[in-house]
């Protein structure tokens, strides 16, 4: 299956720069695990201590204590827990599968989404600024956001991308030797 910016681009339009979405895209879902299982560690350790106290009142009575009534709260907490893990990790690999990003000798595309799709192009021509935004993590793994505002109120954001530096000098070259050429042509 074809890409999206594969279809859109016109004839002898080739590819300057292909940004990647980075690998780091996969961290947010891990720290979500983290803090679930922070919080249901807390949660057992404060509000379980009841039931330990059942359990520990069961066992010094030797009464049957029914195993619906420990696992109950257990399996609730890992169903809560896979269901959130696997729904960021699935957002997550579908980001990461289908973003792209593309600066030609032309214009700049981005494409986001699987099952619907948004779409921004920007011609060269009408870029005025590029922000990057890099958070400490961001500047430590080498990715980041880049957001390149047109005239009007037109803006094209893509990330975290991989060395969003590099994105960036390759959208100011193309811009300069634009320039050139409208500087030629008048």
């Amino acid at each position: 299956m074809a890409r999206y910016v594969d279809s859109a681009l016109s004839a002898g339009e080739p590819i300057l720069y292909d940004a990647k979405v980075h690998w780091a895209i996969f961290l947010q879902p891990f720290f979500r695990l983290w803090l679930y299982a922070i919080f249901v560690g807390f949660f057992y350790f404060f509000l379980g201590s009841g039931l330990l106290a059942d359990i520990s009142a069961a066992l010094a009575r030797k009464s049957s204590l029914s195993w619906a009534h420990l696992l109950s709260p257990i399996l609730i907490s890992i169903a809560v827990f896979c269901l959130i893990f696997g729904l960021s990790f699935l957002s997550a690999i579908v980001y990461y599968f289908n973003s792209d990003f593309v600066l030609t000798d032309r214009r700049v595309l981005s494409k986001f989404g699987l099952l619907s799709r948004t779409t921004s192009e920007q011609r060269l021509s009408k870029v005025e600024s590029i922000h990057v935004y890099q958070s400490l993590i961001g500047r430590l793994l080498n990715f980041g956001n880049v957001t390149i505002t047109g005239t009007g109120s037109s803006t094209t954001t893509f990330g975290p991308m991989a060395d969003p530096i590099a994105c960036k000098k390759a959208i100011e070259e193309q811009l300069d030797k634009e320039r050139d050429r409208s500087g030629r042509d008048v």
